[in-house]
């Protein structure tokens, strides 16, 4: 399932979905790709994801406005049990002028370890 956790929420989050495809407004395990303005999917994975795939959503319409903190969170098969490699790309809109952001942490510091469960 997606979830999004706004500002330090608790399981379960008020943004809980039922599923990738659903996220990325398709179904059943999508083949084809497809193009929309705000959510699409520009590579086609095979039957049950298999292969590569690639998809794009973009909050404009449905904006997750949050104050301090975000996390978002999408299921990796049923009960988290498939080891597909994953990646993202956030955007947010920051109003100034504001205060300094505390530095990144290094970035082995900010990558899951397979034998850690994740928050």
């Amino acid at each position: 399932d997606d979830m999004i956790f706004v500002d330090g929420q608790p399981f379960p989050p008020a943004l809980h979905g039922t599923g990738t495809e659903d996220y990325f407004n398709t179904a059943w395990c999508p083949t084809q790709e497809h193009h929309a303005p705000y959510h699409g999917l520009t590579m086609a994975a095979g039957p049950n994801w298999w292969g590569k795939a690639s998809m794009y959503r973009f909050h404009i319409e449905d904006p997750v406005r949050f104050r301090k903190a975000i996390r978002v969170s999408i299921e990796h098969g049923h009960a988290n049990r498939r080891s597909d490699d994953w990646s993202s790309t956030a955007y947010w809109y920051q109003a100034e002028p504001h205060a300094k952001f505390p530095p990144l942490p290094p970035v082995d510091a900010r990558l899951p370890r397979p034998d850690e469960p994740t928050p």
